[in-house]
């Protein structure tokens, strides 16, 4: 009697445990890996996808693995790739212009100067970028922006004039042509793999955010010249069948965890920028303002490149790009 009494009572706890528990615990064993291409954890990009991480694994929607940039065998250049192929089921992607073309229209120099021109043209742009996503099996979630990127170097940088002859990293082909225009030579290498390229002179500089590289690179760098070719865009992305694979809720609620996480991310970027500048001239960091010459030398060096590139890219990107000069008016 007693027995089958306490087993009794052993099966209704073990059933009230299973009506409690099961969905959340169905939902946490979907465990997904995610990969960025953000070197450092103190990088708001990277606070953002863990704020995100946390909330949707406490709403039982997902388990998101994350990984550093350099953490995994894949390229920043890459990440595209290896989340389309569900190598990694989530991606934050910032060198995504090799798998999607079409997106070098944001980084082309000198077109978008300023953060309310991002604003605009990222609206124009995001419907190409989710059809482009959405043919190799990829769902586009949210998509950020850093702050503009200017020139940073470990030598002496104070006008267009010392980019000649400078070794660049950049982040994306268009701004190489800037570079180029201007006598330097673009190099490109991953964020994980920037310091050791300034130490050994790999490269001389970079063009980056004081939010993003010159937070993190700062003891590298000597200079920074205010001279602003292009904003840095990334996205947030998730592997189409994996995303498929979850319930229509969940679903649901992923997107409005990216999109909030993105919108999240650039304003945190935009916070921190004119705070991390501040604090780099106060421990010596040599800042000079972009002249209006430069800018204006800039913009009329750089301008005919803008149609030069569409028309190398195809009928869609020169729509692509007339879309974006409408919505900023330029």
């Amino acid at each position: 009697m007693t027995l089958t009494t306490n087993r009794r009572r052993v099966l209704l706890g073990a059933g009230s445990l299973a009506l409690a528990g099961v969905p959340a615990l169905g939902r946490a064993q979907t465990a997904w890996t995610s990969y960025t291409y953000t070197p450092a954890a103190t990088l708001a990009p990277a606070r953002g996808v863990a704020r995100m991480a946390e909330a949707l694994q406490k709403d039982g929607v997902i388990t998101l693995r994350q990984h550093l940039g350099g953490a995994l065998p894949i390229n920043a250049q890459n990440i595209t790739g290896a989340v389309g192929d569900n190598v990694v089921q989530f991606g934050d992607d910032g060198f995504f212009h090799g798998n999607i073309p079409l997106g070098g229209v944001m980084r082309l120099p000198m077109l978008i100067t300023n953060a309310d021109e991002m604003a605009r043209a990222s609206k124009a742009i995001q419907p190409y970028l989710d059809v482009a996503y959405a043919k190799k099996g990829i769902v586009l979630l949210g998509y950020y922006h850093y702050p503009i990127q200017s020139a940073w170097s470990r030598k002496k940088l104070m006008s267009l004039a010392d980019l000649n002859g400078s070794k660049m990293r950049v982040t994306s082909p268009e701004q190489g042509e800037f570079v180029r225009r201007f006598g330097g030579v673009p190099v490109t290498v991953s964020a994980s793999e920037v310091p050791s390229a300034l130490e050994r002179g790999v490269v001389d500089g970079v063009f980056t955010a004081a939010s993003g590289g010159g937070k993190i690179w700062k003891d590298l760098l000597k200079s920074q010249y205010g001279i602003g070719p292009n904003f840095f865009d990334a996205v947030l992305i998730a592997n189409r069948d994996a995303f498929n694979k979850l319930p229509a809720a969940d679903q649901a609620k992923l997107k409005q965890s990216a999109a909030e996480a993105a919108l999240w991310i650039t304003a945190e970027t935009a916070r921190e920028e004119s705070e991390v500048s501040a604090k780099l001239v106060a421990e010596g960091m040599v800042m000079t303002p972009v002249s209006a010459a430069d800018a204006a030398e800039g913009r009329k060096r750089l301008a005919p490149y803008w149609d030069e590139w569409a028309k190398a890219k195809g009928p869609e990107a020169i729509e692509a790009l007339a879309k974006v000069r409408a919505a900023i008016g330029s």
